[in-house]
């Protein structure tokens, strides 16, 4: 009698940085369970597709990545939906190709629901929540859920309330992803900058920040600072912790005041610039981050004005700009004067524009600087893919290496040399650096 076949799985992971760190449990879960990587999704047994269900057009991307792993999919394989759209919405009569949907908040129930199948998962002795990163940079999420209820956004329907993980669990998972070679830390969350809330023990991002500084993580990054909770002891944990990156990523939406209180942003354009000087001047250097909405309903060709000549006064490092999307069950969906399509792009188009010239300028000032930076990946040509302190990864730019001699995962020193309007060009200057904290 023959051994039975070990089962194989395909895990496709859309979205949001959230979502990588769920599918790195999950994967986990699965090699725990006795299950190995296929080569492709084609050969595999078990199909996963791990789904945005933010915005439309992450919705769309998801429900057609479901259709297009079905057609190729083998006969007998098992095809699960999960993530954020199974969580939003009832898929179960729209996309009956999917055998299991799996709202986010349930993926550690996969194993369960494929016995029940007729499957034989076992759960072998392994202990590690989630796989480590094939990047030299790893996402921590420091908190689930949002209290903030933005009238545009379903997050809170999708993610419930927030809360904030213990401290010693993201400083044990920390030290996990240190263990296994990630050289830079990045924490997520809906909101960064609530740290602490519901918690029984005193804790806060400051506290947090300073704690994880003390082992050996090169950068330590800070995104979705929400603006109206950043705080001095945040602010003074960046200031005295080398290994924090001057950098905060901080979604302001807007500026102008009527539709930030329609967006309910728990702001005012004098907070935001009020919170803006303070980071420049008590941090100098900084690299700041946005992004805006364009689009909202009742947007007036003055506030768009407004906000243009704000986001051209500021001249923030790097800006993501979103067209307004209509999401059902949010209070902007309700909201009378939408814009028509062409009205959204035209701004769209316009505030690019001059953010473009802002960030070329930008790019342009780093030109014969010298840079250590943290290297992700070298092609068959020789060619090194790398960021510097002042680049998130996937959001901001990169710098590319001609010639690298380096290998992935380390630092190197360089000079840049060239740039275009997102990326720039760089020299190295030796073969190999050793890991450090350079670069703050």
């Amino acid at each position: 009698m023959g051994e039975t076949k070990q089962k194989t799985y395909y895990l496709a992971t859309l979205g949001c940085p959230k979502n990588e760190v769920d599918s790195e449990a999950i994967e986990a879960d699965l090699v725990a369970a006795g299950l190995i990587k296929a080569n492709d999704s084609t050969s595999a047994d078990l199909v996963i597709v791990n789904s945005c269900g933010f915005v439309n057009d992450a919705k769309v991307e998801s429900i057609h990545t479901v259709l297009d792993l079905n057609q190729d999919r083998g006969k007998d394989s098992v095809l699960v939906l999960c993530g954020c759209l199974p969580a939003r919405y009832n898929l179960t009569r729209s996309l009956d190709e999917v055998d299991i949907f799996l709202p986010w908040n349930k993926h550690e129930e996969l194993r369960q629901r494929l016995a029940e199948i007729g499957w034989q998962v076992g759960k072998l002795p392994i202990e590690c929540k989630r796989m480590p990163p094939k990047t030299p940079y790893g996402y921590i999420r420091i908190s689930e859920g949002c209290d903030n209820h933005c009238a545009y956004c379903a997050i809170p329907a999708i993610k419930g309330p927030f809360v904030s993980r213990p401290p010693d669990e993201i400083i044990e998972e920390a030290e996990f992803l240190s263990a296994n070679g990630v050289k830079e830390l990045i924490l997520i969350g809906q909101d960064t900058t609530l740290y602490g809330k519901g918690l029984a023990e005193p804790a806060s991002l400051g506290r947090l920040l300073n704690r994880l500084a003390e082992f050996s993580l090169d950068w330590i990054r800070l995104l979705y600072a929400h603006p109206a909770h950043l705080d001095d002891e945040a602010i003074s944990a960046m200031i005295q912790n080398d290994r924090v990156v001057k950098y905060v990523d901080l979604p302001l939406q807007h500026i102008n005041d009527r539709l930030l209180k329609k967006m309910n942003r728990k702001v005012t354009r004098r907070h935001i610039e009020k919170l803006i000087e303070k980071l420049r001047s008590r941090i100098p250097g900084i690299v700041l981050r946005t992004t805006f909405i364009v689009g909202f309903p009742g947007e007036t060709d003055l506030e768009f004005a407004e906000l243009l000549e704000f986001c051209e006064k500021t001249e923030f490092d790097n800006v993501g700009i979103f067209k307004y999307s209509p999401e059902d069950g949010t209070p902007a969906y309700r909201f009378r004067g939408r814009l028509d399509v062409e009205t959204i792009e035209e701004r769209y188009l316009t505030l690019l524009d001059a953010q473009n010239m802002i960030s070329a300028g930008k790019q342009k000032a780093r030109l014969k600087s010298k840079e250590r930076v943290l290297l992700h990946g070298v092609d068959g040509d020789g060619k090194g893919y790398a960021r510097g302190w002042f680049q998130a990864p996937e959001i901001d730019g990169q710098i590319i290496i001609e010639n690298c001699m380096a290998d992935p995962g380390g630092f190197v020193d360089v000079v840049i040399e060239r740039n275009d309007p997102y990326d720039l060009f760089a020299r190295q200057l030796n073969r190999q650096s050793p890991g450090g904290v350079d670069g703050r």
